[in-house]
C-alpha cells in the first residue's frame, strides 16, 4: 500500500470512529436519565460524567490531562509516521482519545454510559473502547512479531 492510500485509510477509520463515539456520547446524554439494561441485565447503559481518566483518576485535574493528552496525540503522529504498519491500531487509539479530548474541552469532562455489571469496573463509553482495541492489535502484533 502506497503511503498516500495509508493516510487516507488513517483519515477515514479516525473520522468514522470519532463520529461513532461522539453521536453515542450525544444519544447517551439526551435518552439515558433512566438507566436501560440489556443483553438479561449484564450490561446496563447509564449516563455518566466522568471528570477524571480511567477509573475516574485524576478527577478534577482538567488542565494536567489534556496536557497529557497533548503529548500522547503527539506520540501517536509519530508513531504514525515511523510504524506506517500499525495504521488501524494507532488510528483507533487517535480517534478514542480524541473523542475523549473533545468533551474535556467543550464540556469539561467525558460522557460514560456503559457499565458491565462488574463490581468495581468503570463506566465506559465507545472511545474508552477505540482505545482499548488498537492498544490490544498493537500488543497481539508485538507478540506474535
Amino acid at each position: 500500500m502506497n503511503l498516500n492510500r495509508e493516510w487516507f485509510f488513517i483519515l477515514g477509520i479516525v473520522i468514522t470512529f470519532l463520529t461513532l463515539d461522539l453521536w453515542t456520547k450525544e444519544w447517551a446524554e439526551k435518552n439515558l436519565k433512566i438507566s436501560k439494561y440489556i443483553f438479561g441485565g449484564n450490561i446496563e447503559l447509564v449516563y455518566v460524567r466522568n471528570y477524571g481518566i480511567a477509573f475516574n483518576r485524576l478527577s478534577g485535574k482538567k488542565n494536567l490531562i489534556l496536557i497529557i493528552n497533548l503529548f500522547l496525540f503527539t506520540y501517536l503522529g509519530y508513531l504514525l509516521h515511523t510504524d506506517i504498519s500499525n495504521y488501524l491500531a494507532y488510528s483507533l487509539i487517535l480517534a478514542g482519545g480524541l473523542g475523549n479530548f473533545i468533551g474535556r474541552i467543550l464540556k469539561g469532562y467525558v460522557i460514560d454510559f456503559i457499565y458491565f455489571n462488574i463490581q468495581g469496573w468503570p463506566v465506559f463509553n465507545i472511545a474508552d473502547f477505540e482505545v482499548l482495541l488498537g492498544i490490544s492489535i498493537v500488543m497481539v502484533r508485538e507478540i506474535i512479531g
